[in-house]
């Protein structure tokens, strides 16, 4: 039952924003009555935290545990953007999700904080490896905003890029930013 509500709150916020998701909406879906969801849950907030936030997470975690050792930077933003392509649509849902909770758009309270905090956690690290690997302070910043654009492109739009295409997208920003 845990699993049905899951995806019937995946669904309803996606389709209704946080805040116009009702726990009654999520019940409905899931085909279960509003005690059942309240045992498992407690409230939508934490319905919420649990299936946006902490599968977020868990995705972005398998997706940079996946990522091998040692590999050029260059590959590790190849690797990233075709890992969030080939993302099943549930999880692309999460994606989308917690990116308008991150954005403001969708501001689910304690939870858009704590995927906030998260990814600035996460892009700190991105920061940090880039600005060893690049000279140029401003076209390290520059480039984190290009990559950060695609992976999110990745998870939102068909932009009819191959992954011959990222690849040489990827190659032209990274011999640009060594020859800077």
């Amino acid at each position: 039952m845990k699993q049905k509500i899951r995806t019937a709150a995946l669904s309803v916020f996606d389709e209704k924003g946080f805040h116009q998701a009702s726990i009654r909406d999520i019940a409905a879906r899931a085909g279960c009555s509003l005690p059942t969801l309240y045992y498992h849950y407690g409230s939508k907030e934490l319905l919420y935290e649990e299936v946006v936030c902490g599968t977020y997470r868990q995705i972005s975690e398998q997706i940079a545990d996946q990522i091998p050792e040692g590999i050029p930077l260059r590959d590790v933003w190849f690797f990233s953007v075709m890992q969030r392509r080939l993302l099943a649509d549930d999880d692309r849902r999460v994606f989308r999700l917690a990116h308008k909770a991150m954005l403001g758009l969708d501001n689910a309270g304690a939870a858009s904080e704590k995927l906030i905090a998260y990814e600035r956690d996460r892009r700190a690290d991105d920061r940090k490896r880039v600005m060893e690997e690049i000279s140029d302070p401003v076209f390290a910043r520059l480039l984190l905003r290009v990559t950060e654009q695609m992976l999110l492109s990745a998870l939102l739009e068909d932009d009819g890029l191959g992954q011959e295409d990222i690849r040489r997208e990827l190659d032209l920003l990274f011999d640009t930013a060594e020859k800077a």
